[in-house]
């Protein structure tokens, strides 16, 4: 028997991807650009399909992505439970986590180590993102000198909008002291992932955490350091 390789395994599932589900007995459910959400009382039931999200619509589908997605936020969240509580309870599948239900801060933290993406294209224009600018005459991917916070709001639908952390705190979006506790959080758990990523041949250039609270208990939530949510780049390239 020959053995197949990657691509031809893909290739065979093409046809055969998880698009969604129906469960109508697991709770009241959401359907977010990727995930399938089941809540019932204190406990969600998430499962990441194969939809591929890009300019805020699903485009396709993927063989694997749901399960790859779970998989390596599962790996992280577990990495990491010791720095930051995190929202999982069990990982009964591949392609689903059963969580705790939370309460979701209304702001997305988006840490960054390099100059790329939405940064560069406003500091392009002489746009600051979420109140900062960096230093004149920076270039593209750029490293920073020090880590950035640039939070944003987490919109229901469409694009979220980057604020700065007074505007934040002016809007009420969060209290201080809660604000405070996830940008403490979310440096530390850039800083592991930087580190840890590094050693394993990989550079994190930047990525985006969520939070949510239950019975006053500040969790990470949705996703962590994953193709979905973060940028990577090999370090030998």
């Amino acid at each position: 028997m020959v053995a197949k390789n990657l691509d031809e395994i893909i290739k065979e599932q093409l046809n055969y991807t998880l698009k969604e589900t129906e469960f109508s007995n697991l709770g009241e459910f959401y359907q977010g650009k990727v995930r399938d959400n089941y809540t019932k009382k204190d406990k969600r039931i998430i499962i990441a399909t194969d939809r591929l999200s890009a300019f805020d619509r699903v485009i396709t589908t993927i063989p694997f992505k749901g399960q790859l997605l779970n998989q390596v936020s599962s790996f992280w969240f577990e990495k990491t439970k010791e720095i930051v509580k995190n929202h999982i309870i069990d990982i009964p599948d591949p392609n689903v986590s059963v969580v705790h239900q939370c309460k979701t801060v209304p702001v997305e933290v988006v840490i960054r180590g390099y100059l790329t993406g939405s940064m560069w294209r406003d500091y392009d224009k002489g746009k600051p993102t979420s109140g900062i600018m960096p230093p004149n005459g920076m270039k593209k991917n750029q490293k920073f000198d020090e880590i950035i916070v640039t939070p944003s709001t987490k919109a229901e639908s469409g694009h979220d909008i980057y604020l700065p952390r007074e505007e934040i705190l002016k809007r009420g979006l969060v209290d201080k002291d809660v604000y405070e506790q996830i940008e403490e959080a979310a440096f530390k758990l850039f800083k592991f992932g930087q580190e840890f990523c590094e050693k394993n041949g990989l550079i994190l250039v930047d990525t985006k955490y969520e939070f949510g609270v239950k019975e006053g208990e500040l969790m990470v939530i949705d996703e962590i350091h994953t193709q979905d949510s973060s940028r990577f780049c090999i370090i030998d390239t």
